[in-house]
């Protein structure tokens, strides 16, 4: 048996799945502040309802916003200290173009420099005296390490991570080149919002593992990614920025399990957000190169995602005529919404007026939808789906005519207003946990992102034996033989260094054997 569990910004779903994929039982509750108790309480009702013993379940499969949190709403960030080992210091600052509310946790920059010319040397006694110096004195909480030369060469970054970890091993530290390979500004960014973010999931991944303890569960515990697959939780702690894009990662896949789909798009209307994305051979459509989180570049590969910054909690007003949709109340919509008798107008209560006759809860309180102005209504509606579609648009090109999916709660305010008869939009049962059971179902990965000197060896040969080194990684991650597979190959060459260099990027997918 499985425990799928998502945590997102307004609910908390778990869903408890069968050997046979079966849906024993499923809960949602609001997400509380600490993450934990919400979880606690869904994770409660489903092992109670199911009617069985923790014991009886396999595997724990978690999702959750917590990291995308945290880039809002910054909370236990690190000070973080940025070490760039190059030939010589460059002027460029680091965090450039970041929110100030992030930029702040930056501290100082320090220049080693480069020996990767000569490996048989080392750092200047003097600088790394410095280096420990300034640590202490600044009171640092999480180190990043920036080789100019890693993506080629990462002894350097090594060197110093091994040398630093001597002298301060509470601190965590970050080396660039697990991260990213090419495109220095896009790698140095996402090493440093992984030191910053060092704190950020290190207690919640310690408070889940107390809990688990609490419940009797004794299987082993997953994280969900950001490509889709699984992440343990010591990896999730060194590595708290692939989790960023998860929560997506998991809807989307869910979505196509319940429908049955392998190639799709998928629209999740949750209670804060909108979000659309595609589905490819069962697995979520990703980034090629770089991407950003709040306008900062990463090279790092996150599901493409078309977002809209609002759903069904939103609030909405109307300004000189024009409306104008806001922060959300998602975790209160119950209490606030004017549809269960509250005073604030949101995105839901917009579409229940406009299509009051087909509104039937035994909840609502749909006196109030009375006052609001069904003109004004059916432009916020007229609003919401012109943008939902756009999106999808922009997901069809090169590929039109796949099946719309809608899942997440707000799912069922938009069945039958994206297109007419001649468009396929399914709403399958399950919808509303779609992110939990996507969970359930995430595969094992293991990738190489590297850069080769061709020198000794062919591209076929380093190919197979990358390859070779995946599938023996995902052996021991626990994935079944039989299952293994090359999900895909890229090679990038490049024209402007001596010699031929070759970058190499592979990745490989196994069913995890529970």
């Amino acid at each position: 048996m499985k425990l799928g569990i998502d945590v997102g910004g307004t609910n908390t779903d778990a869903v408890l799945i069968g050997s046979n994929g079966k849906l024993l039982s499923w809960n949602k509750q609001l997400t509380s502040k600490d993450i934990i108790s919400g979880i606690e309480h869904a994770a409660r009702k489903v092992i109670s309802e199911a009617g069985i013993a923790p014991n009886e379940i396999e595997g724990v499969f978690v999702g959750t916003t917590h990291v995308q949190n945290a880039l809002y709403h910054p909370v236990q960030l690190s000070k973080t200290a940025l070490i760039r080992i190059m030939k010589k210091p460059t002027l460029l600052k680091p965090g450039l173009f970041w929110p100030e509310h992030l930029k702040k946790y930056i501290g100082n920059v320090f220049h080693i420099t480069s020996f990767y010319e000569d490996l048989t040397k080392t750092p200047d006694p003097g600088d790394m005296d410095r280096l420990y110096e300034h640590i202490q004195q600044d009171n640092i909480e999480s180190i990043c390490i920036v080789g100019v030369n890693s993506p080629l060469i990462d002894t350097e970054e090594r060197y110093l991570r091994d040398d630093l970890k001597t002298q301060f091993p509470e601190i965590p530290i970050t080396m660039s080149h697990e991260l990213g390979v090419m495109g220095f500004v896009e790698r140095e960014n996402a090493a440093l919002l992984n030191a910053v973010f060092s704190k950020v999931i290190r207690q919640a991944m310690m408070d889940l593992t107390e809990l688990f303890k609490k419940l009797s569960l004794q299987c082993p515990c997953w994280l969900t990614q950001n490509d889709g697959s699984l992440l343990e939780l010591q990896d999730a702690i060194e590595y708290p920025i692939f989790t960023i894009g998860s929560g997506a990662t998991n809807s989307f896949r869910g979505a196509s399990i319940i429908s049955g789909l392998q190639d799709c798009i998928v629209v999740d209307f949750g209670g804060s957000t909108i979000e659309i994305g595609k589905i490819r051979n069962g697995q979520p459509e990703l980034t090629v190169g770089s991407t950003s989180f709040l306008n900062i570049d990463v090279n790092m590969r996150v599901p493409k995602i078309y977002s809209l910054p609002y759903g069904g909690g939103s609030l909405i007003s109307l300004d000189n005529e024009e409306i104008q949709i806001k922060a959300t109340i998602a975790s209160d919509l119950e209490h606030q919404g004017i549809s269960w008798g509250g005073d604030s107008w949101t995105v839901t209560d917009s579409f229940f007026k406009v299509a009051l006759d087909s509104v039937s809860n035994e909840k609502l309180s749909l006196g109030g939808l009375m006052k609001l102005s069904y003109e004004d209504c059916q432009k916020v509606v007229k609003k919401v789906t012109q943008e939902i579609k756009e999106k999808i648009t922009r997901l069809e090109l090169n590929s039109e005519g796949l099946p719309v999916v809608l899942v997440g709660g707000g799912s069922t305010l938009i069945v039958n207003r994206l297109f007419g008869k001649y468009k396929r939009v399914i709403h399958p049962s399950g919808h509303h946990i779609s992110n939990a059971i996507g969970a359930c179902y995430a595969p094992l990965s293991a990738q190489t992102d590297k850069v080769f000197w061709l020198k000794n060896q062919t591209i076929e040969e380093i190919i197979e034996l990358e390859k070779e080194r995946l599938f023996q990684q995902l052996i021991l991650k626990g994935a079944k033989v039989e299952s293994i597979k090359v999900a895909s190959i890229e090679e990038f060459p490049f024209d402007y260094f001596k010699g031929e260099v070759l970058r190499i990027r592979i990745k490989a997918l196994g069913e995890l054997q529970i």
